[in-house]
């Protein structure tokens, strides 16, 4: 028995040492298994963090956009209401440029009939002009052949300077006349005055 006592204490001390170094391994490996989590822990936190930072970049990053996106979006109406006034502009200057041509040619007609009324009118003047110094030209010669006609009246008939004939007194004195005493041309009035007298014309410039 005594001898049996030793190795029975031998092996159950043993047994508690076993007992206690499997125990002591056991915590080990749980505190490197909780170390092993600790740190995947920390490397979760470091890329929650991460990721909170980069959705806090990206959001920056959308509102950037967004801004852009308004921006874009208002430099594109401006855009369209500039081609709009644009448009419009060109509208009312083609409009303008049309209402100058037609102006323009409304002007030329104007100018074209006022200067064909001015030659008309020049040309009327010039002809009434020949007409009356024809017409005064004709009047004069009458005037010369009646007082001729008085001159011979007055020889042949022994009158004094101071005589006054009347029309059908020398009307057989005019050469051609077949009874008809000269008119003037102008409608003029022949006064035949006294033999010493020139006879005279009612329209100015019908002078002898």
């Amino acid at each position: 028995m005594k001898t049996i006592l030793p190795w029975i204490l031998a092996a159950a001390f043993a047994a508690c040492a076993g007992a206690l170094y499997f125990s002591g391994s056991a915590k080990d490996q749980q505190l490197a298994s909780l170390r092993e989590q600790v740190q995947q822990m920390d490397a979760m936190r470091t890329q929650v963090d991460d990721l909170q930072k980069q959705a806090a970049a990206n959001a920056d990053e959308m509102t950037a956009m967004q801004k852009d996106k308004d921006e874009l979006l208002k430099l594109r109406g401006q855009v369209r209401q500039m081609q709009d006034e644009k448009a419009q502009l060109t509208k009312q200057l083609a409009s303008a440029q049309n209402q100058a041509e037609r102006s323009q040619a409304e002007a030329q007609q104007v100018q074209a009939r006022a200067t064909e009324t001015a030659k008309q009118m020049a040309e009327s003047q010039i002809l009434q002009a020949k007409q009356n110094a024809t017409a005064a030209s004709t009047c004069i010669n009458n005037l010369r052949i009646i007082d001729g006609a008085k001159q011979q009246w007055a020889l042949e008939n022994n009158k004094t300077g101071n005589d006054v004939p009347q029309p059908q007194d020398i009307l057989r004195y005019i050469p051609n006349s077949n009874g008809i005493f000269p008119q003037c041309p102008s409608g003029g009035r022949y006064t035949l005055n006294a033999v010493n007298k020139a006879p005279t014309c009612s329209i100015p410039g019908h002078v002898l």
